[in-house]
Parts: structure tokens; sequence; C-alpha cells
């Protein structure tokens, strides 16, 4: 079987390093990079010889504009070296909640990148572009011509973090956006689920007016798709502790995490834990006693189409 040559932005190195591990078949090409006083960038591919005639994996999430650059930039250069296919992996795509206007003159800024990344040349064996627990799952679908989506889920890694959460568990979603996904995970995993009912004040506030389950003596265990600031997680927390919760423990696929939110999680005194892939950089950055990180490279490098 050929070599596939595996590459990734700056942010993603230590993605890329556990992606390496998965298949003795994926061969490291690193990818130098510095900032020129001017602000511009400037990349050189190294051994670029081997890009030619074999498959290029390039592993970059969307987290920030700077992340988008580098990798329409570097995309662009793995197909006009030649590369056999182009997969590109984005264990995290940002802008994810930007997926639709809510207002009139409001940018969908999710479909704006995904015609962008739509807009590479094709490949001679195609192109892929593969998505890890998307907020909206409609979004893959504003992928245009050659750029192929594939949707991969972490849903045997998330079994495994909520049975890590010990026994006695109830599977709780912060609101009714994730009801739908919870009570499917919950089924799978025989465990009773609940919800909370919210009514919005204004804008910005929200009321909790009701959770449908009983927790009292339970260990509650929240699963939202991505956590921020963690505001939303704190007052579902307070609820389900109010209502008798024994323990409370967070579950999450993306670990945005905005400055002082883990700590401002960690100060609210109400969860006992937060448990979170690997698919976002700041998940890392975080880790710790109290957030404890799973790696999703390999549920990735197994859905690769090569």
């Amino acid at each position: 079987m050929p070599k596939i040559n595996v590459l990734s932005s700056k942010n993603y190195a230590y993605f890329k390093k556990d992606m390496l591990k998965s298949n003795t078949n994926f061969q490291n090409i690193n990818i130098k990079s510095e900032t020129f006083p001017d602000g511009e960038h400037h990349w050189i591919i190294e051994k670029c010889s081997k890009i030619k005639g074999l498959p290029a994996v390039y592993v970059a999430g969307t987290i920030d504009d700077e992340s988008i650059f580098e990798l329409y930039n570097i995309a662009s250069t793995l197909i006009s070296k030649q590369c056999s296919s182009l997969h590109l992996v984005v264990p995290y795509f940002g802008y994810s909640t930007m997926e639709r206007e809510t207002v009139e003159g409001e940018v969908v800024t999710a479909k704006n990148v995904a015609r962008m990344l739509s807009s590479l040349p094709l490949s001679p064996e195609g192109n892929f572009i593969y998505l890890l627990d998307l907020h909206s799952f409609g979004t893959q679908y504003y992928f245009e011509k050659s750029l192929q989506p594939v949707h991969l889920s972490s849903w045997n890694i998330l079994k495994k973090m909520i049975k890590d959460c010990g026994k006695n568990i109830v599977l709780a979603s912060a609101d009714m956006g994730r009801a739908k996904f919870v009570e499917k995970l919950g089924d799978a995993l025989k465990l009773q689920t609940s919800f909370i009912m919210k009514r919005r004040l204004d804008g910005k506030n929200t009321l909790v007016e009701a959770l449908n389950a009983d927790v009292k003596g339970k260990n509650v265990v929240i699963f939202d798709d991505m956590i921020r600031s963690g505001a939303s997680v704190i007052k579902a927390a307070r609820a389900y502790k109010q209502a008798g919760a024994l323990n409370i423990y967070v579950v999450v696929v993306h670990g945005v995490f905005t400055p002082s939110s883990v700590q401002q999680i960690k100060d609210s005194k109400i969860i006992k834990k937060i448990l979170v892939t690997n698919s976002h950089p700041n998940a890392l950055k975080y880790q710790s006693d109290f957030v404890k990180v799973y790696d999703v490279a390999q549920t990735i490098s197994e859905g690769l189409i090569l």
C-alpha cells in the first residue's frame, strides 16, 4: 500500500502526531512557517517532492480567520504539487453557529467558508473534507462542486466519556437544542435522560422554567456539542443541582473555551469535572484534573476515504 502524506497547521501539530500513530502507512511532512514584520505569512512545505502522486491529509481547523487563510493556501499548494487526492481534516469547524441568517443582513459565515474551500482546484482522485460533530448537521451541505464532505461522529468516544462519569447516571442536555441527540445517546447506553425547558427573557437572558426528570440523588451528565464561555452549562448545572442532583459532570465534543471560562466554571463549584475531546487546541491548553481530554484522532483516521 502506498504511503499517505500527513501534514498539519501549527495549531493542530498535536493532532497530526496522534494520527501518525494510528496508521503505519502515514508519513509525516512538516511545514515551515514565519510571519514577516508587515504581518504577511510565509510557508514552505518540506520534502515537497514526496507530495506528487500520493494522497495528502492536511489537518487544520477553522478556529480563527488566520487558520482559514492558512488552510486554503496549504491546500491549494498540495494540489498544485500534484497530490493524488486531497483530504482536509477539520476536527472543529469554526463559525459553526453562524450557519443561518437570524436578522436581515447577517453574514452567514459558515456558508461562505464552505464556498471558499469548495473553490479549490480538483485533485486527480478527488477532494474531501472531514468534519466532526457539526453544530448544525445541515452545514455539510454548504460544500459545493468537487469538495466532498464527510461528517464523522465521536459517538464511541462519547459513550466512553459518559461511562467514565460513574454509575447512577442521568444523561442531560443544557437546553432543548440537543434533546434528540441526548435521547438517542441515552437509549444506546440505557440511561435515563433529562431535558431543561427555558424561556427567553430578552436577546441575551433566559430563565429555566422546568426539567422533565427526577435527578434527586443521581449523577447528572450534561452533554453539549461545544462549550465556549460556559454560561449556559453553569445555568443548567445550577438547575439540576437545585433539583437534588448529587454530582454534575459536563461532556462536550468541542472545548472552545474562551479566556477565563474554565476558571469561571470551576469557581461555580457546581460542576465536578469537564470531559472533552481534543478536537480544539484549547482543550489541551486547559487540560487538568478538572478538564479531562479524550483523543479522537483514531476515529478520524478510520473515517478517511483512502
